[in-house]
């Protein structure tokens, strides 16, 4: 009987594995943690279709797009009850329906239970639920401002996925948000660029709600993204550029290539800004190539202005960056590997998010070093990762670098500041409207040599455009080059013969050069030097 009965006991424990515990090297942070739940719609956006395909008829109640948004925060440390996981899978039951009832959140969650982990007994289940968190409910916040991390899911997950992570960077002085990966009508996501341009759209939503939190230091802005949510965050900061730095967990930046390229805004240029992406073991070319996924594009490999640092993550597979599958999921999502050894590379996956985020958000300098000293150096178990870093080469040839260029120069010279930038690439051109739009407020402070120069540089790009040649003339109009003025204007004629405004206005400098007694061609103004040039 004893023999039979340790058999069965073996036998139990060869199905049963507990769920290792995550921990961060470094530990918990200073501050306590605190969780506020935000039940909120973002109503610029349409959710709900018109017609409920459930029943055929008109859909009832709010239509906009649902946002239950989670705060995790630094707060005191006070005497509290931390949340429990179970409080986190309750939570997710309501992320899209914000009325349900106690018994409707038990149903959801028994339901969500048995569909994803149908490996946990109802002890294994009991157990797992009632593991403590570090959290506590609406804990009183800890004063001051902090860096602002917007946590972004993988495909169809709960916002709560990674709520180790998400505690361990509030308790190191982070105010970490969060919502659910949600489709555009549907709670799951389409793995498409509509899908991707959807969570985007959700994290500058919550950049701008981060805005209104009295702890939110708003000009301190990183997207922290897992699987899909790896590459919605890179979208999201090529639109938005309020976002200071990436982090991506085996992102799908790296495995999506079509959805890159089609989101055609998502270039070097527009993603100058760091980004750590922490990934696991790439298949090989061979597996690749029998699933079709051999990459033709690399965004990563272009980001060139970026300062970039890449991990492989050896002992994770795609699963074990995510803690929820760590404490529920089954054994094989963690491929060859144990989940105590995934654990363990999870938590120097932290180690070095927090890492990251100290060194580009608080311009830690200690930070700064751990990125770049090798893993041995910082302690990292031996062939647990690898880190690749690449420094930005330079800065973007964008629209902003011309203006701090200029600026630099004092206003001047414009022509010769855009010939250098276009000696190191040679492809930068800027459009003729954006140009002007760039000299307008100029022209509106009264500031009139440096709109000269920018719509000059306009006339050199562009120089059968009566547009730019317009604004030129009244440039030189409003700062009274009258030779100038006088040419430009003959210019736009040029293209537009017989515009009354340039006709006129040639009529009426020339007019007031007689009286001045002063030059009425650019020849002889140029000899006799500007009158009365601002």
């Amino acid at each position: 009987m004893r023999k039979i009965l340790l058999f069965i006991l073996w036998g139990a424990s060869a199905h049963y594995c507990t769920a290792a515990e995550v921990r961060f090297p470094d530990g918990q942070g200073a501050h306590g943690v605190g969780l506020r739940v935000v039940q909120q719609y973002d109503y610029a956006r349409v959710y709900k279709d018109k017609t409920d395909l459930t029943s055929g008829t008109v859909a009832s109640g709010e239509r906009a797009r649902p946002l239950q948004t989670l705060i995790w925060y630094p707060a005191n440390k006070v005497a509290g009850t931390p949340l429990r996981y179970d409080d986190y899978l309750r939570l997710a039951a309501t992320e899209v329906h914000f009325g349900r009832s106690a018994a409707e959140v038990d149903q959801a969650v028994a339901a969500n239970l048995e569909e994803n982990y149908a490996n946990l007994s109802d002890a294994q289940k009991r157990t797992e639920r009632a593991r403590a968190m570090s959290a506590v409910r609406d804990a009183p916040a800890a004063p001051g401002k902090f860096p602002v991390v917007i946590y972004a899911p993988g495909s169809s997950s709960s916002a709560h996925e990674n709520a180790d992570l998400c505690e361990y960077l509030a308790s190191h002085g982070y105010l970490v948000l969060a919502a659910a990966s949600t489709g555009v009508h549907t709670r799951s996501i389409n793995t498409d660029l509509e899908g991707a341009e959807a969570q985007a759209a959700d994290i500058s939503f919550l950049t701008g709600f981060a805005g209104t939190l009295a702890q939110a230091d708003r000009s301190h802005l990183a997207v922290v993204g897992y699987s899909f949510g790896g590459l919605a965050n890179v979208l999201a900061a090529a639109k938005d550029d309020r976002i200071n730095a990436l982090v991506a967990l085996d992102g799908s930046v790296r495995y999506f290539p079509s959805i890159v390229q089609a989101a055609a805004y998502a270039t070097p240029e527009r993603l100058a800004l760091p980004m750590l992406y922490l990934g696991a073991i790439p298949q090989t070319a061979e597996v690749m190539n029998r699933s079709k996924q051999v990459p033709t594009y690399s965004l990563m490999n272009q980001m060139k202005y970026a300062d970039l640092y890449n991990a492989t993550m050896y002992t994770m597979a795609h699963a074990a960056f995510q803690s929820e599958s760590l404490r529920l999921g089954p054994e094989h999502r963690f491929g060859e590997y144990s989940r105590d050894e995934a654990t363990l590379a999870h938590g120097w996956m932290g180690r070095y998010v927090h890492a990251f985020l100290d060194a580009y958000l608080k311009n830690d300098a200690p930070a700064r070093k751990f990125m770049h000293s090798t893993p041995r150096e910082n302690g990292v178990p031996a062939h647990l990762l690898s880190l690749d870093t690449q420094g930005a080469q330079g800065n973007p040839p964008t629209m902003a670098t011309l203006a701090s260029a200029f600026a630099l120069r004092k206003y001047k010279n414009l022509t010769d500041v855009y010939g250098e930038m276009t000696r190191r690439e040679v492809t930068f051109k800027p459009g003729e409207r954006a140009l002007i739009s760039w000299g307008e407020p100029f022209m509106e402070q009264k500031r009139y040599q440096p709109a000269i120069e920018i719509f000059k540089l306009a006339n050199t790009l562009y120089p059968e455009s009566g547009r730019a040649a317009f604004y030129l003339a009244m440039a030189y109009d409003k700062n009274d080059d009258y030779a100038f003025a006088i040419e430009a204007y003959r210019r736009v004629l040029a293209v537009w013969p017989g515009m009354p405004e340039a006709t006129q206005s040639i009529g009426r400098l020339q007019a007031a050069a007689a009286s001045r007694n002063v030059p009425a061609t650019a020849a002889n103004r140029s000899r006799t030097g500007s009158n009365t040039g601002r």
